[in-house]
């Protein structure tokens, strides 16, 4: 198994792929959009949060699910989940 669970989806419009994954904990959005305030759209209604990193879209989910988008391979992606995770870590739910 690869790590986050990561698996190709299909091309990105703007080049390379979308790579989606998964974090071992849900968020609490709240903090996940106090943690990313200015710098991402967030909504704590709808659950979702998404950010540009490192010339790549991020989107992340409440319940854990991360998609990368413009990655050129898997293992792309999994350098930058591993960057996002040190992040948004301090809103992972206990």
């Amino acid at each position: 198994m690869k790590a986050y669970d990561v698996k190709t989806l299909r091309p990105c419009q703007s080049g390379g792929i979308i790579v989606e994954g998964r974090f071992d904990s849900e968020f609490a959005m709240h903090e996940l959009c106090l943690l990313l305030q200015g710098v991402a759209k967030c909504s704590e209604k709808l659950g979702v949060v998404r950010f540009s990193h490192e010339w790549h879209d991020i989107t992340i989910y409440r319940n854990g699910r991360v998609a990368v988008h413009g990655v050129a391979t898997e293992e792309d992606a999994i350098e930058v989940i591993n960057d996002i995770k040190l992040i948004v870590e301090d809103a992972f739910v206990d």
